[in-house]
């Protein structure tokens, strides 16, 4: 599972170049048409601000057009991936546009299913008030939901009005990816009794999806500052250009999850060498072999600028980074490395794979739907606090779901051991422990089959 540093790839949402007035705080936001007003300051004056603790990494538009190295790095190992996994068959298609069409289908069934269960409640006649209040809880959620993606962008113009004639690709698309987001889940719901042996295609359609709202970001705004601030461990700040470049890494993690967590797409993998080396790559040496090509911000830089965070939300967002920091060391370990040699030794139940592969989908999101969230942000559609807030309540929902994994890491203590000198190896900040701690995980999982983990 593809862990997060924050996991954003500029996915779904839009930034504009002429975006709502970025030294606002807080209480500056107002409904999703505040988000139309006029702007004071515009991305290009972020390029020339004079930032008390780094300057910015002045480009010209013409260099910052450049295609970077990183951009064939993951083409080629999207189409080597897709090509050993035997994606590339018509098959794929069918088995998305039937993942879609029965999604669609059981979505007007549960309408109905709501509608007939108020009618019930209207004429007293309901048989289990328990499940009255199951629902009602799940359809406030879910209303929520569909309020802060779907509902608010579309009142602040997102995908209506005069502003759609810019970056149609990165908003449609983004929409693209809300509308499978949202198919999968329905799928996995609809499944629930037999999602260990449903190798559903969506999670990988999405991820695919997020590589390109990633890219088109990359390209389509290119006036982003290019700063080791992140830009989203704030409430003025934008997101830095290298904060979208770096998080394009975490997408390519995820969509290596996307076909690993496919049952026939890992065994076509592990039937060829070509396909064993690359497993080995990503199980283990994806920090190692593939991250040094993508530049990195860091978390003690965040909220750094002068013009980043306000005041009255300093130690609000400190410890929220705090938060997010904690997360990324559990997501690197238990949810990448710990996860993926499970699936390469095969020794996940058939309860835990489904278990597992709701996790994942669960932290597929939290890749790609964060950026969408600090846009809200941004374009005032959404108070700063509150976007940070369903951010954060987003990642932490894995650690709801540890009293169902009891049994998981209760079976494979050695393997969870592991992951904890993994986490020591990291805090050393040496690059070349980490990659002494890989090599050990790799001749203990793959060359030691006698181990019992």
């Amino acid at each position: 599972m593809a862990a997060a540093k924050l996991q954003t790839n500029g996915n779904d949402g839009i930034i504009d170049e002429t975006s709502s007035d970025s030294s606002a705080g807080d209480d500056a936001v107002g409904t999703p048409l505040a988000s139309r007003e006029g702007s004071d300051m515009d991305l290009t004056g972020l390029l020339n601000a004079d930032d008390d603790n780094q300057q910015p990494k002045r480009k010209s538009l013409k260099d910052r057009a450049k295609i970077p190295l990183t951009f064939y790095v993951v083409l080629a190992n999207v189409a080597a991936l897709q090509y050993t996994a035997g994606i590339w068959r018509l098959e794929s298609l069918k088995d998305w546009t039937n993942s879609m069409i029965t999604a669609g289908y059981s979505a007007r069934d549960a309408m109905v299913y709501l509608r007939d269960m108020m009618e019930a409640v209207y004429r007293g006649k309901v048989d289990d008030w328990k499940e009255v209040g199951f629902v009602s809880v799940v359809t406030f959620m879910i209303a929520c939901t569909l309020y802060v993606l779907i509902v608010a962008p579309f009142r602040a113009g997102f995908w209506t009005g005069p502003r759609t004639s810019k970056h149609k690709i990165h908003r449609y698309m983004g929409m693209a990816y809300l509308i499978q987001y949202f198919a999968a889940w329905i799928e996995f719901y609809r499944y629930s009794n037999n999602y260990d042996v449903k190798d559903s295609v969506l999670p990988h359609f999405i991820a695919i999806n997020g590589l390109i709202q990633g890219w088109s970001a990359f390209f389509s705004f290119k006036v982003l500052p290019d700063l080791d601030d992140p830009g989203y461990y704030s409430d003025q700040a934008v997101a830095s250009r290298t904060f979208v470049h770096e998080n394009i890494f975490f997408t390519l993690l995820a969509t290596w999850g996307s076909v690993y967590y496919n049952e026939t797409w890992r065994d076509n993998i592990q039937s060829t060498v070509f396909g064993q080396i690359m497993e080995a790559v990503w199980v283990f040496f994806p920090y190692v072999l593939v991250r040094p090509f993508f530049p990195t911000t860091s978390f003690s830089s965040a909220g750094s600028g002068r013009r980043s965070r306000s005041e009255r939300n300093e130690t609000f967002y400190r410890y929220g980074t705090l938060a997010v920091k904690f997360f990324y060391l559990w997501a690197k370990y238990f949810l990448g490395f710990m996860v993926n040699s499970l699936w390469l030794l095969k020794a996940a139940t058939p309860e835990q794979s489904k278990f597992l592969k709701g996790m994942f989908l669960l932290n597929l999101g939290t890749v790609s739907i964060a950026i969408f969230l600090h846009t809200l942000r941004f374009k005032k559609v959404l108070p700063a606090k509150l976007t940070f807030s369903i951010y954060l309540l987003q990642i932490y929902a894995t650690f709801s779901a540890i009293p169902l994994a009891f049994d998981l890491f209760a079976s494979h203590k050695a393997m969870c051991g592991m992951q904890l000198l993994g986490i020591l190896a990291n805090m050393t900040r040496k690059r070349w422990v980490h990659a002494a701690w890989c090599c050990l995980m790799l001749y203990l999982v793959k060359f030691r089959q006698d181990l019992e983990w």
